[in-house]
């Protein structure tokens, strides 16, 4: 009687430790699971901020170049070079006429869109800019910018 007495209070400590180390390993890989979601939540978002700090640098860099050719005397011409991809991610780049004969300058890539109005610039309604080599030049006061590929 006695010896079954501890068999059942040996079993059911092997069962309550049984039952704990479920519970527990339960638990840790729920804190797991937390702990990576919230690390890829944080890594796309960081993404995402680099992708728009990249597609920011290719706005302004057309913006530089339109600053430029404005700033300076007639007959100017340059070579610029837009890269093909932001962070891996296929965009593209558009000059438009905005309100008031002001170019906007649109940048498109995954599901956002830039836009950033040039003001008080004279760039001729046909400017067109891409990925790759684009010319700008300044003539008799008008900026051209073309694709050169």
């Amino acid at each position: 009687m006695i010896l079954t007495k501890k068999l059942i209070t040996i079993k059911k400590l092997r069962a309550q430790t049984s039952m704990e180390f479920v519970i527990l390993t339960g638990f840790m890989l729920v804190a797991f699971l937390v702990f990576y979601i919230v690390i890829q939540a944080k890594l796309v978002e960081a993404n995402r901020d680099v992708t728009d700090k990249a597609a920011m640098q290719i706005e302004t860099l057309v913006v530089n170049e339109i600053t430029v050719a404005e700033s300076v005397t007639d007959n100017y011409y340059r070579k610029f070079e837009l890269p093909q991809r932001i962070n891996g991610i296929d965009y593209q780049v558009k000059i438009m006429a905005g309100v008031g004969n002001m170019p906007e300058i649109v940048v498109k890539y995954s599901d956002k869109e830039r836009v950033y109005f040039v003001p008080q610039v004279f760039v001729n309604n046909s400017s067109t800019v891409s990925k790759g080599w684009n010319n700008i030049s300044k003539v008799g006061g008008i900026i051209l910018l073309r694709n050169s590929s």
